[in-house]
């Protein structure tokens, strides 16, 4: 199924699914098309099904099954954890491979940022690619990788590889997403608690109509609020170009202008945020 995949010549269809968002949001569902069809379907934190939506997975599982597409379903633990789903929908879980996966080790970290710096033109010494992989994360990466939109400019004009000093001394020029975005972390926060979603999925790579407009929010709020640059901004938000934070800015300022209640609620928060 690998070999298949890769070597198909007209490329491979993924689409993601976060369930959170798709059992909060009415226009979300499980029965579209496209979920049936595309060649690698990734369903994260399906604990988060309900008995409704649980049905519909079932379905959607064995559909893609019998055509046999790919599907890489997560969770907060593995099917005989998922005490509250249905057995039907557990044990097709655990028909397939289960894999538990622990925390990215600092090698794991180092890997992941030399791949990003090579991609984004940010060339690192070890020293450096070091430093920044042993930096606490908690695990986890993204926050790092935000760390790399504030290398990039400095990147393109410095006649050799940066070096841990030269790294070190431009995050504390440019400020740190994780530090000097303390603000920004309380925008995510309160922004993800009005409107129902979760921090990881607001920072995630979630397309689903709630939390594109939560994230879009939480980008104008923070623009408004912190007096960051667009840069520093798209870095605090997962290392995102500064140009999407810029667009996010414009369409709720649109959407503002055509929906008093989106208005009023932006309004509540800027107050509790401010």
């Amino acid at each position: 199924m690998t070999q298949r995949l890769t070597t198909a010549p007209r490329g491979i269809t993924v689409r993601t699914v976060a369930v959170g968002d798709l059992v909060r949001s009415p226009d979300e569902s499980l029965a579209d098309r496209d979920l049936f069809e595309c060649d690698v379907l990734a369903l994260e934190d399906v604990q988060h099904l309900t008995d409704r939506t649980a049905d519909a997975a079932c379905d959607l599982v064995d559909r893609r099954t019998t055509r046999r597409r790919v599907t890489v379903a997560t969770a907060s633990a593995g099917p005989s954890g998922l005490t509250h789903l249905p057995q039907r929908l557990t044990s097709r879980f655990a028909a397939g491979l289960v894999v538990q996966l622990e925390p990215l080790t600092v090698a794991s970290r180092r890997t992941i940022l030399a791949t990003a710096a090579g991609a984004k033109g940010v060339r690192l010494t070890p020293e450096a690619l070091d430093w920044l992989a042993e930096r606490p994360t908690s695990g986890g990466v993204r926050s790092t990788l935000g760390l790399l939109q504030n290398l990039v400019q400095v990147a393109r004009s410095f006649p050799g590889p940066l070096g841990r000093a030269d790294v070190e001394q431009t995050i504390a020029e440019t400020g740190q997403p994780t530090s000097a975005g303390r603000d920004v972390s309380v925008i995510v926060k309160g922004v993800a608690a009005a409107f129902g979603v979760s921090e990881a999925e607001l920072l995630g790579a979630s397309r689903l109509r709630g939390v594109l407009r939560s994230r879009q929010v939480a980008m104008y709020l923070a623009r408004e609020l912190t007096g960051l640059s667009l840069p520093r901004l798209g870095a605090a938000f997962g290392g995102r170009d500064h140009t999407t934070v810029l667009h996010a800015c414009r369409k709720v300022e649109e959407e503002m202008a055509a929906d008093g209640a989106l208005a009023k609620r932006v309004s509540e928060l800027r107050n509790l945020l401010g």
